[in-house]
């Protein structure tokens, strides 16, 4: 792709969308955390006070993350893919925390390597498979290379036991093997994969195990609802069309567990109903749609590659989390980007918007006009 011109500025709108997105999970996690601070710990400002250092700190990250050119990213991967596996085994090594090992407590502060190793496989595969199909990287050996760290990186998180988050890391995988040119035969290969971690997953760990036999179970007719997505789907039918009201939701009051965090959704649902409901997915498609648009515009193939895999893992999780609520999927335990509670999610996916929006200040135009990937558009229609 020939470039012409640079745009200077970044990308406002999807800066835009993003902060309303936090604002509006600022005030849900308010909501529906104030009852349970003002009980354990006599302040109903307590966690929203936290998500608000969170906010900060995830802000100027994405701040200092437009002013760095992205290209810098390709240098440190290496670094940054030894020191999160390096993490990922640590965290086997400590004591479980709500029933499993995801977290390391940091500063006072509970922090989950699995998020960072979302960012940090779009990093290692955009820098690898952005050399293009000349260089053979999706070929022979070289490949399974690649597709071991995948596999291994994917594996330290499934032990957690994170089968979500393992899972979103193996589509994330899959989609950027697509945008590089995997051929069709080769992809279906890796599809394959699925079951098999599914399977790991289920055999390995009692609970993993118990929720999708209820999952399945329910789809059957042989089981009730779950505790947790019985009452995520009462609080969505006592919001109805507009909701019940800022404030007003019941299912908090020690009804619908997490929700703030896990079930956040659920509880925007009781309280500003479907309208609600529209707004946060039509601001979601928004983001999903600049960063399309920033891909296909990138000026080189490691933006293009970045620039997508880091829309598609703010997707994944995005929808991945609203079928949870209404059960579609099993519980999993992914937060929503950008409105729950939790300073690893929001520092991640504020770190992926913080590169996207760097991107966006280095688009070019090419000289059709259109911007169009070519190198992909080709790749795709070889295939």
């Amino acid at each position: 792709m020939i470039v012409t011109k640079k745009q200077k500025q970044v990308d406002r709108l999807l800066f835009g969308a993003v902060l309303v997105l936090v604002v509006i999970g600022i005030f849900m996690i308010y909501s529906a955390s104030s009852i349970r601070g003002a009980e354990k710990w006599g302040d109903s400002m307590r966690f929203a006070k936290a998500h608000l250092i969170r906010v900060g700190i995830a802000v100027l990250l994405l701040m200092i993350l437009t002013k760095i050119d992205y290209h810098h990213i390709r240098a440190l991967t290496p670094f940054l893919l030894i020191i999160t596996i390096a993490l990922l085994f640590y965290v086997l090594l400590q004591p479980a925390f709500h029933g499993s090992k995801r977290s390391i407590l940091f500063l006072n502060r509970r922090f989950q390597p699995s998020e960072l190793m979302k960012l940090t496989v779009i990093f290692y595969l955009s820098a690898i498979l952005a050399k293009g199909l000349k260089s053979k990287v999706v070929e022979g050996s070289q490949l399974y290379i690649h597709l071991g760290i995948v596999l291994g990186s994917v594996t330290l998180v499934l032990i957690e036991p994170d089968l979500g988050t393992a899972m979103v890391i193996f589509l994330i995988a899959v989609i950027m093997f697509y945008l590089s040119g995997m051929h069709w035969a080769q992809l279906g290969r890796l599809i394959w994969l699925i079951p098999p971690l599914i399977t790991i997953g289920i055999l390995a760990f009692p609970y993993q195990r118990k929720r999708l036999f209820d999952f399945v179970n329910y789809l059957l007719g042989k089981a009730p609802l779950t505790y947790h997505v019985k009452q995520s789907v009462i609080a969505l039918a006592n919001g109805g069309f507009t909701g019940v009201g800022f404030g007003e939701g019941r299912q908090k009051l020690s009804f619908l567990p997490e929700p703030f965090s896990d079930f956040i959704l659920a509880s925007l649902g009781e309280e500003m109903g479907f309208v609600g409901f529209l707004l946060v997915f039509g601001l979601m498609a928004f983001i999903m749609w600049r960063g399309i648009r920033i891909a296909l515009r990138a000026p080189d193939q490691y933006g293009f590659l970045l620039a997508s895999g880091i829309t598609m893992m703010i997707m994944i999780n995005a929808l991945m989390n609203a079928c949870v609520i209404v059960h579609l999927l099993p519980t999993t335990g992914l937060p929503f980007p950008f409105l729950s509670y939790g300073g690893s999610s929001l520092i991640v996916h504020m770190t992926g918007i913080g590169i996207l929006l760097n991107i966006s200040q280095r688009q070019g135009v090419a000289e059709t006009g259109h911007g169009f990937n070519k190198e992909f558009i080709d790749s795709r229609m070889e295939q």
